[in-house]
């Protein structure tokens, strides 16, 4: 039962004021001193009397108390005596349990509760510590105050209870005077309120905590063995073994000529939202965006790169079905995979640091990314990818080249997954691969004649197929020169709009 305190005391009789429970103890002992009683309708440390006028019947500005006592006597004497308090400008909404279980269900439906009033002994020896038990354990609340105050101390001793329960403080009923009942009463709400204003401290640091995996994502920061980003250091650093992906947006830069500022951050935004999600559900996370480009890390197997790099590829088909009737043009990307090891950590200076991976093999997967253009290839990966997959079987893959990068001397294989393709596309692909890959061996062993009839036999069934059409040039070139030429970086990568 809930109420607002409204009714103004009798003040010629309450000094009279003398309530029994069933054994004749006193519940509130009267003043001795008229004095003292007077003192009380003055302003002190923030507790003061109302007026005459009535107090309004919102809960909002109140402290809610919740009193617990089978006698009805109790919480008559109880809101008769506490019915002009206020305290921080704050008056009381009472609400009435009269036992452990109606109690329970009270203080869920009222998480807010400041202050419970608790007897021991009602339906049962224990309700009350029962109640106190349903609150801290279950409830898990462990901001509101609990003061429990009993009329039979034999059945819940003093220092057993205040060990082994947590309430805030104890009090028999024989003890309690309207006095000693205004301090506790006080002490109990500004304990309150200093709780709670920790606890909605608490509540915001976790909320800039849970806004900063945004920046810098928690598998990130567990990497390091970090807690949260206020826990990393510039420096923080740890090698790992993982697998890099990239993936950019082939021609922005064209497909952003035609559009205007916002509409190209708002293009970004919509594909990044595609994609961004296909990466989490592989057990990888994003490391950083660069412009239309993201990065992102696959820490637990390379097959997770791979099948998040199929499934990002039929992500962006949905989304140009989606955008089909709207302003935005058809987008494709290309998806570059390489696993090796990288140094994962803090960089910068002291005023501003960011989390980043360093490495070979992070410079690698651009570059396979890069390539995808030149190849007309969805998803290109290295062949240490390929080599570490659980079982390389369960792709569609066929090998493209050896190719030469900047500051290696030993040439990378490079292998198209072509998974995510249209199933006509993935069909010719099978179709042709013997004849393709037989191809590739036959130009590397300068046989460039066989070589281009195999490459020939692949046109006749695939006549889209780039690679295809790049290896005749070559082989045409190579004719001329009697050596297979090979497509140093400078050659593979100006490709690259």
């Amino acid at each position: 039962m809930l109420e607002e305190t409204q009714n103004q005391p009798n003040k010629e009789n309450e000094d009279e004021l003398i309530f029994a429970d069933e054994d004749d103890e006193e519940l509130f002992l009267c003043e001795e001193d008229n004095e003292e009683l007077s003192s009380t309708n003055t302003k002190k440390d923030n507790l003061i009397f109302a007026d005459n006028s009535p107090l309004p019947l919102s809960t909002k500005n109140t402290w809610k108390i919740i009193m617990v006592d089978d006698e009805a006597e109790i919480h008559k004497v109880t809101k008769l005596v506490l019915n002009d308090f206020i305290f921080e400008n704050k008056s009381i909404t009472f609400i009435s349990a009269y036992s452990g279980e109606e109690a329970k269900a009270l203080i869920e439906q009222h998480p807010d509760t400041a202050l419970i009033l608790l007897d021991v002994v009602m339906e049962t020896d224990d309700a009350g510590l029962e109640v106190v038990k349903y609150i801290r354990e279950v409830l898990n609340n462990l901001i509101v105050r609990i003061i429990l105050r009993t009329g039979q101390p034999g059945q819940a001793p003093e220092d057993v209870v205040i060990i082994n329960y947590d309430i805030n403080d104890y009090k028999t009923k024989t003890e309690l005077t309207t006095r000693k009942l205004f301090t506790a009463l006080i002490t109990a709400l500004r304990a309150f309120r200093a709780l709670t204003k920790l606890e909605e401290s608490r509540r915001k640091l976790a909320q800039i905590v849970q806004a900063s995996a945004r920046f810098v994502p928690r598998q990130f920061l567990h990497f390091l063995h970090k807690d949260s980003i206020v826990d990393a250091k510039l420096g923080d650093s740890v090698q790992a073994k993982m697998s890099i992906l990239f993936a950019d947006i082939r021609s922005f830069t064209s497909l952003s000529e035609t559009m205007s500022p916002q509409e190209n951050f708002d293009f970004i935004n919509s594909y990044l939202r595609q994609v961004g999600p296909v990466v989490r559900q592989h057990n990888g996370f994003i490391d950083k965006y660069i412009g239309d480009a993201v990065m992102a890390l696959f820490p637990e197997t390379p097959d997770d790169a791979i099948t998040a790099a199929i499934d990002m590829q039929k992500q962006v088909a949905v989304h140009n079905e989606y955008h089909k009737n709207s302003n935005y043009l058809p987008i494709s990307i290309g998806i570059g995979i390489h696993t090796g090891n990288l140094m994962l950590g803090i960089i910068g200076e002291e005023e501003r640091m960011e989390s980043t991976v360093i490495s070979d093999a992070v410079n690698l997967a651009c570059r396979l990314e890069q390539l995808t253009k030149l190849y007309g290839a969805g998803i290109i990966i290295s062949g240490q990818t390929l080599s570490q997959l659980d079982d390389p079987q369960k792709y569609t893959c066929r090998f493209l080249d050896r190719v030469t990068v900047r500051g290696k001397q030993t040439p990378v294989a490079v292998f198209e997954i072509y998974d995510s393709d249209p199933q006509f596309l993935q069909e010719l692909k099978a179709q042709t691969k013997i004849d393709f890959e037989q191809g590739v061996w036959l130009y590397y062993q300068e046989k460039f004649q066989t070589a281009q009839q195999h490459f020939e036999r692949v046109l006749q069934v695939n006549d889209g197929d780039l690679a295809t059409r790049l290896y005749l040039e070559r082989c045409e070139l190579s004719q001329q020169t009697g050596l297979a030429l090979k497509w140093e970086e400078i050659d593979i990568f100006r490709q690259k709009t």
